[in-house]
């Protein structure tokens, strides 16, 4: 198992990383600073890197399939951009700190955590969960009418938004692009994901109802079976793991005495039957009959009341307005499968060769250069001669007739000279500035010392919140535990103050989510 050098990083010349927030079997999730977002567009990122070499060595077919998933995901969240569907905002190719190439996808972050974490222990209520579904619902069926069919809704796939005002469906890493595409595959999650996903599984006493003919064809059926799954966690505070691969035949005790609890034990049945064709086929079927199962029993309604009523499918926003503009296409090449690349010049071949890392001062993170896989088509084959006829003739180091030296090579050579004064002027400022960060025979003297703590690092001596600003007015936005390692980034000249970044935990974080920069009074770190 080898993960990717990306902590303390700058990737792509843009992104800095900030922290993992999680891996899973061959990818890694981490949050970023976007130092080049469009006006207007979030800063706070989320890169997914597929990282192969996360669990055993990879036959070159295996490689190029994960890829393949990888670029399906990005096309996937293309066809399907929705408001409450995660958005791709870019993607490409990198080499990280130990030279290890990896693809990468960037999508918007979502920091309110998903579902699960919501509802675990926690059962949501009725209305809470009708107001989270119809925005699935909504994203769901945009995506089924797009051909695109999710293949893994599941409580972690619903990610918030940090108010908790709204949910988006992520991970279309195994979404099926058309229904007629290939045979069905074993994907999802086995508690969650349809039978027809999993034809072989068996987790209870055989069930004489999963003994038929696998279909040929994925129907938006199969979401809908999880969607209803999904429906059964958020209002049990508890996974579906007692029906999975069979229907929801009951509602746990505590939910059985609810006004709404024998209308909607039979529509989440209906939905996780066994066979696809006796389920809803389509997600608009299913919230129509969920939502009407919500209702508080009222008087009967007359014809006239019946005719003009409108069904809730028909409140859900599948169509949504213009949506922001599609980043370019993703496309990946494994790196076993990659051909001899052929470019016009010598210049495209240099910018397109991978780099090495190059490591900079302390105070600025490392650089991750990226591969860039726009690669241009080689020039016709020329012969030498046809090359040497295509210059100009030369007597004794001229063109002839001209001076060797044009006014356009001379403003080249000008800029190169520019270039190189720039150049060396910037080397003596990060030469000044590392010397001033960790050697100043001044600093020592008594009330001047705090002059050069910006950019040292030390320890905290107890649990310390960190402030959003140098206050404690405001509520804490994260936590640098007792012994966490702490770099200064900036010091307030009015108060006690200094603002950190949290290097290294001293023990395992209580909340992935929170920040790991922020505010903390300067009595809580100790310098080496």
């Amino acid at each position: 198992m080898s993960e990717l050098k990306l902590q303390q990083s700058r990737l792509d010349g843009r992104y800095d990383i900030i922290e993992c927030l999680g891996r899973g079997s061959y990818a890694e999730i981490y949050v970023a600073h976007d130092n080049a977002a469009p006006a207007g567009a979030p800063t706070t990122v989320v890169i997914k890197a597929l990282n192969l070499s996360l669990q055993e060595t990879l036959d070159a077919e295996m490689e190029r399939t994960l890829v393949a998933n990888f670029q399906n995901e990005a096309v996937a969240l293309d066809r399907v951009r929705h408001p409450h569907i995660i958005n791709r905002l870019g993607h490409g190719t990198a080499i990280d700190l130990a030279n290890t190439t990896f693809h990468y996808l960037v999508l918007e972050y979502l920091p309110g955590g998903d579902m699960l974490a919501l509802s675990r222990g926690n059962p949501l209520q009725i209305q809470q969960a009708l107001f989270y579904l119809e925005q699935v619902c909504s994203g769901l069926a945009h995506a089924h009418k797009c051909g695109v069919i999710h293949r893994d809704i599941k409580p972690q796939n619903l990610l918030l938004t940090a108010d908790h005002k709204t949910v988006k469906i992520a991970d279309f890493g195994v979404a099926r692009l058309e229904a007629h595409e290939g045979a069905i595959t074993r994907v999802g999650t086995n508690i969650y994901s349809a039978p027809e996903h999993n034809p072989l599984g068996h987790t209870a006493p055989l069930d004489t109802g999963a003994l038929v003919v696998p279909t040929a064809q994925l129907t938006p059926a199969a979401d809908v079976y999880s969607l209803a799954k999904t429906t059964y966690s958020l209002l049990a505070g508890e996974s579906p793991r007692r029906f999975a691969q069979h229907a929801i035949k009951e509602l746990p005790e505590l939910l059985q005495n609810q006004y709404w609890s024998k209308a909607v034990q039979r529509v989440l049945e209906k939905a996780t039957q066994t066979r696809a064709e006796r389920r809803y086929q389509s997600v608009e079927e299913f919230w129509d009959d969920f939502a009407e199962a919500t209702l508080r029993p009222t008087e009967p309604l007359g014809a006239e009341h019946l005719e003009s009523r409108r069904k809730p499918s028909e409140e859900l926003e599948v169509e949504p307005e213009e949506f922001m503009k599609v980043p370019p296409q993703a496309r990946f090449v494994p790196e076993t499968a990659a051909p001899a690349p052929a470019y016009a010049d010598t210049k495209s071949a240099r910018q397109s060769l991978p780099h090495a890392p190059a490591p900079v001062s302390d105070r600025s993170p490392r650089i991750v250069v990226q591969v860039d896989h726009q690669r241009q088509p080689l020039a016709p084959k020329q012969s030498a001669k046809e090359i040497i006829a295509a210059f100009p003739e030369r007597r004794n180091g001229r063109i002839a007739g001209k001076s060797s030296l044009t006014p356009a090579s001379k403003r080249r050579s000008w800029l190169v000279a520019i270039i190189l004064v720039l150049a060396f002027s910037g080397m003596l400022l990060a030469t000044h500035k590392y010397v001033t960060s960790r050697w100043n025979p001044i600093a020592a003297i008594p009330g001047v010392g705090d002059l050069f703590v910006v950019g040292r690092e030390g320890t905290t001596t107890t649990d310390v919140n960190l402030r959003p600003d140098a206050s404690t007015a405001n509520a804490p936005i994260g936590l640098a535990e007792s012994g966490s390692r702490v770099k200064i980034l900036s010091i307030d000249s009015n108060s006690n103050w200094y603002e950190v970044q949290v290097i290294a935990h001293g023990r395992a974080k209580a909340d992935q989510y929170s920040s790991d920069r922020g505010w903390i009074m300067k009595k809580y770190v100790k310098f080496d």
